[in-house]
């Protein structure tokens, strides 16, 4: 920034620069492969993967498990691979479309993979071998039995009263 004696110095500048560039750092970073890409006819195949990380809920239900939701929309079952540790659990499914359209007298095939990838650290042990998994509508449901399940207590104690 260049000091004009003609403008009030404002202090909050430097800190709008500053953005400004970690803005610019921010787009290049996220800058990667296209979901779709248009390519004319005669033009190589390139085909783009790009995975996502999907929403996810996490529940402790009555102290003796989790529930987790994920959502996976666009994805067919059979395409989620789910695997869960002791403490930790991972979660990837992938979508494929692919497209040919005629124009022109010429064939365009669009291809495209990609998918949702997702690690969860849970906060206490589970046992994974207990582990469930429903999917319904877009919707992965886990649920998965704690180690050491911790006992609710009682609010405060009883008091005899002498």
């Amino acid at each position: 920034m260049v000091w004009r004696r003609d403008r009030y110095w404002d202090p909050f500048d430097i800190m709008r620069e500053i953005q400004e560039e970690i803005d610019a750092i921010f787009r290049d970073f996220m800058r990667g492969p296209r979901l779709w890409s248009y390519r004319e006819p005669g033009e190589r195949f390139e085909v783009s993967e790009t995975w996502r990380e999907p929403f996810a809920d996490i529940f402790d239900r009555g102290g003796d498990r989790f529930v987790i939701t994920v959502e996976l929309p666009g994805v067919r079952k059979e395409d989620i691979k789910l695997r869960v540790t002791e403490d930790t659990v991972y979660i990837e499914a992938q979508m494929r479309r692919e497209k040919e359209l005629e124009r022109e007298g010429a064939i365009r095939i669009e291809r495209y993979y990609s998918g949702y990838r997702r690690v969860i650290r849970l906060p206490e042990e589970v046992i994974p071998e207990k582990a469930k998994a429903r999917y319904n509508n877009g919707v992965l449901e886990i649920e998965i039995p704690k180690k050491n399940p911790i006992k609710p207590e009682k609010e405060g104690f009883e008091v005899k009263i002498e």
